[in-house]
């Protein structure tokens, strides 16, 4: 009968729903907040410590979990240690769009969909909403030295404080047949600033300065950081100079400035080794204009013209690069002096002195919020780190150092682990669907990322 039927309760109901979804749903937020992050492994740099296909839970609490709302962190139990597999936000894209925190605002990371923000002033045709879907992203790699080490890497072995690490840690591995001058074979000796240290920008090398920038923008994430290099000849700025013998060596990880090279001299590689040089012209607007911004747009935002959100995009221009450059002014500064050198040997009969040749010279400047400094002060502890995969990992080789506000956890536990490099299972082909089963590494679930040897 009806009236044995229970009559509908806007309370009950209220309490069902409250005990049911709310509050499991805002205890699972405070968790993902505050304790645990849930990270896959994308790539073969952590081979064969970490695999791809890894599913892993790290530990933000124990570097400090973030504050909501701020770009500030609570404190952590302990500091990353050398040996520590350790997630942290790549420093090598910038944080907001553009790198100008002043346009945007940060509304929300939508988790698997990225970070959301609102552009405050639009192209025309431009909507207010940014999705970067794609970034800042997130790397795992071995802390190998901290704020105060000193290290070195050569022939591609790693030596932190003098003491060389011929064997590597957990399941790690070397895979170069030969070695070259590269970052990933050659780094150093590097002395990894601590808290109080004071670093001049005079004294810095260009790349130097491109690392001392990452660790402005990490300790700085809500000013705009430039770095404006410029080129003068016998004192005269020459930033329209165009280099007319530019080397630039064969090496993986200079990809993108080799390129240019080829595509503007026209140039197609033929029998060259990892280590030769190739040469050809290039401007020094070059280096300038992608130092100035510091890394390179992938999608053109003119072609979201019209959509909802505009997505953009990033990819780093890594400060390796500008040791090209460097280099180059240096060896037409040394053959200018024997130039001169050859003229006023020549000049025997010739009272008068011989004319000066021109001079280059590189001027470098590192702007905060529009105002050069000339110094800084690091503020926050430093980390360099490492893929145990050891010539097959983008790291801190190339980068630079790690500062603890870009650290996010601490790899902690395998939850799963799924091999499928050949993509034979697709969830979208549910005909691939029975090899689910056999594609699970049942062996790795479970496992302490600390134990793992």
């Amino acid at each position: 009968m009806d009236s044995d039927k229970k009559q509908f309760s806007i309370p009950k109901f209220l309490k069902s729903l409250t005990r049911e979804i709310i509050v499991p749903v805002a205890l699972a937020l405070i968790v993902i907040q505050y304790v645990v992050q849930a990270f896959q492994i994308p790539s073969g740099s952590m081979e064969n410590s970490l695999l791809t296909g890894d599913f892993l839970l790290g530990l933000k609490f124990t570097y400090g979990s973030p504050i909501p709302f701020t770009n500030q962190k609570f404190p952590g139990y302990a500091l990353p240690e050398r040996g520590d597999v350790v997630i942290f936000r790549y420093p090598g894209e910038p944080e907001y769009p553009d790198n100008n925190p002043a346009r945007y605002t940060h509304m929300f990371n939508a988790l698997m969909f990225g970070n959301v923000y609102w552009d405050h002033e639009p192209a025309d045709g431009q909507p207010h909403l940014v999705h970067y879907a794609d970034g800042p992203k997130d790397y795992i790699k071995r802390c190998v030295a901290v704020s105060g080490d000193t290290l070195q890497v050569h022939n591609g072995v790693l030596a932190v404080n003098g003491e060389w690490q011929r064997t590597l840690p957990a399941k790690g591995k070397w895979t170069a047949s030969h070695r070259t001058s590269s970052p990933r074979d050659e780094r150093g000796p590097i002395v990894i600033p601590s808290v109080g240290d004071t670093l001049y920008v005079d004294s810095l090398s260009l790349e130097q300065l491109w690392w001392l920038r990452s660790v402005v923008v990490q300790e700085n994430p809500d000013s705009r950081v430039e770095y404006d290099i410029s080129l003068w000849k016998d004192g005269v700025e020459a930033n329209n100079y165009e280099f007319e013998d530019f080397g630039i060596p064969v090496e993986s990880e200079r990809g993108f400035t080799l390129n240019a090279l080829l595509q503007r001299n026209q140039l197609v590689l033929q029998r060259v080794n990892q280590g030769d040089t190739v040469r050809g012209k290039m401007p020094f607007a070059f280096y300038r204009d992608y130092a100035r911004i510091a890394f390179l747009p992938v999608v053109i935002p003119e072609e979201m013209q019209g959509s909802f959100a505009r997505r953009v995009s990033y990819m780093a221009f890594e400060g390796a690069q500008l040791q090209d450059l460097e280099g180059n002014v240096a060896q037409l500064n040394a053959r200018l002096a024997a130039d001169t050198l050859a003229d006023s040997s020549a000049a025997v009969t010739d009272s008068s002195a011989a004319p000066a040749k021109p001079h280059f010279e590189i001027r470098k400047k590192l702007i905060v919020d529009g105002n050069p400094i000339d110094r800084y002060v690091v503020k926050t502890p430093l980390f360099f780190m490492m893929g145990d995969n050891r010539d097959n990992s983008a790291d801190s080789r190339y980068w630079g150092f790690v500062t603890l506000r870009n650290i996010r956890a601490k790899a902690f536990v395998l939850y799963f682990s799924f091999e499928n490099d050949d993509q034979a299972f697709a969830l979208g082909n549910p005909f691939t669907w029975w090899r689910l089963p056999f594609r699970i590494r049942w062996t790795r679930i479970g496992k302490i990322i600390d134990l793992i040897d």
